[in-house]
Parts: structure tokens; C-alpha cells; sequence
């Protein structure tokens, strides 16, 4: 597994019953997620010493979780549109997703920054969280392993360049392709690193958003292209031109359409599109990150299609899920309200899957 860790600005305080409590900044919000079956807020208390089995707090009940700032509530509307990025962000959206409103209980901005402290040495990303029709907010904290991940290969293919047979430099950056790029964060981070960076989405929207989280992170006037295409269109046409990128990352949607009605089913597009971006990795490449966030295969499938490059290229590919942590210790502070002057102790954090990645790098 990935783990995203609990940080100072976003954490995840409980799930369960359907769906996840969350704290972006200041702001507490409550939103669907499948994965969470189990029920939530199980935990232990002790009451003047004596330890006491609480058990389940709230089933389904949201009103449990004190102070919600805004809880997602679905309409029951199904389909949607948008091959590009595949996540919904009031342009285009995924067959699978939820449509619905926000209920919020106090003002919320239209946006509000979110910081992710990467740690070792590299910059912060900061990106923009939005509440957004499809109860999504933009920001994909279980992403931040491959964020990290991508950052310290392009620093690490950087700082390398003063060795013999160098083969980047400030002046000849690594090449970096983001396809299905939706809100950014993974162009954020490749650019923060020091990349060049190619941002493909075909939702005008989500190019734009793109677009203000570079800003936001200071990132905007770096070496970036932002292409408004579909994402396969794209493809085929760099193959053509011979273009080669020393680093690909994809997020392909089970289902969707792009901006001209095109479709896209993972289960008949998905093997000659990978074939095609095989074809547009240079002989240096860096990396290549496959995710899977609603495709509905096990990362093993996803890792056997990157055997190929082990093959010609050497190197090794891991695969798994990405997950978030619950924060325990945030946890508790809200619960404790609810608790009266018992003690919360012994939670085992909660582990929220996340979706799927594999991921290759070179030697």
C-alpha cells in the first residue's frame, strides 16, 4: 500500500457508512465515498479509569460528526461525460460519479488553498480545494505518494547532470507528459521538481483550474504547455510528430467522452493506448505512473502491462493501492464533544482505499 499521512492541512477524521469526513484548511466537509463499508467512528473509551467498549458512533447518521461545514448530498442522477481527467468538474465527468449539491451550515469560499508539506527537502504544493458539483474537491491527497515519488526522481536526474554522460540540465529539463491532468497536482509537483511539463485535459474547465493552482503555487511562469484536447487525440498525434517525454503520468477513467463526443471504454482503449505511450517515451525516461482511480482492476493487472519495459529497458515496476490515514489524534478532539469527559484511546486508524497505481522507473 501508499499511505498519505495525516498532515497539518488536510486529514482525513473518520469514514464509514458511505461515506468520509474530511478537514481541508479550516473547513470540515462530509462526502460520499464508496469504499468505506465498515461502520464508522469505532473506537474505545474510558470512564474514570475503567476501560468501556463505546462501539459504532453515528451508523448513517452525519449529524454525529460535530460541526460540518458542508456534507455532499446526491441527487440520484447517473451518466456524465468527459474522458479528461475522468473526476467531474462541472464540465465533464466520469460515468461513475455522483451528482448532487453541498449543504453547508457556514460561508464558504469559492476556493480556499490547501498545503501539502513533501517533506526531504522538497517545496511545498499548495492547490486550491472548490467544492464541486460531483463531490469532488479537486484535490486528491492519496496522489501525494506519486507526488512525491515523480519529485525526487526529476531532482534526483537533475542533480545527477553534473556527472559524465549527463543527461539533464537546468537548460534541458526532464520532459514530463501529465495526461487526463484534471486540477493539477501532479503538473504542480513535476514543475516544482524542476521539469518541463505537458498538461492534457479535454475539459476546458479543468485546464482552467489547472491554471490557477499553478498560479497559486508560484509555478505558473515555469516551463509548462497547457493543452485543452482529448487525451488520445493527443497521443496519436505526438507519435506522429515524433515528440518523446522522459515521463508519463496517466489517470484513464473506466468510462467517458471528450469534448467532441468521443468515447472511451477502458476495456477496448486501454491496451493500444498504452501502446502508444510506450511509443512516446524517450530512450532516457524517468518514470511512467499508471493510475487507477474508478477503472476497477487490481494494480496487478496494471503492473503486468509495465513488464514491457522492464524487458527492453531494465529498471522495476511496483504496483499498489493508495491509500489515506485517518488522523487519530484529530479524530479525537472532535469526538470528544460527543464523549462528554470520557477519554478516547486505543483507535487503530482507519485505512480509506483510494484507488490503484503501478508504477515504473528506470534503472
Amino acid at each position: 500500500m501508499f499511505i498519505f499521512k495525516p498532515q497539518k492541512e488536510y486529514t482525513l477524521i473518520d469514514a464509514g457508512n458511505g461515506f468520509k469526513l474530511e478537514r481541508y484548511g479550516e473547513y470540515l466537509i462530509a462526502r460520499p465515498d464508496p469504499q468505506a463499508l465498515w461502520p464508522k467512528a469505532v473506537f474505545n473509551a474510558s470512564m474514570n479509569g475503567s476501560a468501556q467498549t463505546v462501539g459504532v458512533i453515528g451508523n448513517d447518521n452525519l449529524n454525529l460528526w460535530p460541526n460540518i461545514d458542508a456534507v455532499f448530498a446526491k441527487s440520484g442522477n447517473g451518466g456524465g461525460s468527459g474522458r479528461g481527467g475522468g473526476r467531474g468538474d462541472g464540465e465533464m465527468k466520469g460515468e461513475d460519479e455522483d451528482t448532487g449539491n453541498w449543504i453547508k451550515t457556514r460561508s464558504i469560499p469559492d476556493r480556499w488553498p490547501v498545503k501539502f508539506e513533501m517533506g526531504d527537502g522538497l517545496p511545498e504544493l499548495n492547490i486550491y480545494a472548490r467544492l464541486t458539483p460531483f463531490k469532488h474537491t479537486g484535490i486528491f491527497p492519496e496522489q501525494f505518494t506519486n507526488w512525491k515519488w515523480s519529485m525526487e526522481l526529476i531532482k534526483k536526474a537533475l542533480d545527477d547532470s553534473g556527472s559524465m554522460g549527463k543527461k539533464f540540465s537546468k537548460e534541458n529539463p526532464p520532459k514530463i507528459l501529465n495526461l487526463f491532468g484534471y486540477s493539477g497536482g501532479a503538473t504542480i509537483a513535476c514543475l516544482l521538481a524542476g521539469a518541463h511539463v505537458t498538461h492534457v485535459d479535454s475539459s476546458k474547465g479543468a485546464v482552467t483550474w489547472a491554471n490557477e493552482n499553478a498560479e497559486l503555487a508560484g509555478v505558473k511562469e515555469l516551463p509548462v504547455r497547457w493543452i485543452l484536447e482529448d487525451a488520445v487525440s493527443f497521443v496519436k498525434k505526438e507519435v506522429r510528430r515524433g515528440n518523446k517525454y522522459d515521463g508519463i503520468i496517466l489517470d484513464p477513467p473506466a468510462f467517458g467522452r471528450g469534448a467532441k463526443g468521443e468515447v472511451w471504454k477502458i476495456e477496448k482503449d486501454f491496451l493500444p493506448f498504452l501502446e502508444l505511450i510506450f511509443e512516446l517515451m524517450s530512450d532516457d525516461a524517468l518514470f511512467l505512473i499508471l493510475n487507477g482511480y474508478a477503472a476497477g482492476y487490481s494494480s496487478i493487472a496494471y503492473s503486468q502491462n509495465l513488464q514491457n519495459l522492464i524487458a527492453k529497458r531494465g529498471g522495476e515496476v511496483e504496483h499498489g493501492e493508495l491509500c489515506i490515514e485517518q488522523d487519530s489524534v484529530g479524530f479525537e478532539k472532535i469526538m470528544a464533544g460527543k464523549m462528554g469527559d470520557n477519554r478516547i484511546v486505543g483507535v487503530t486508524p482507519i485505512i480509506l482505499p483510494c484507488g490503484i497505481v503501478a508504477r515504473w522507473k528506470s534503472a
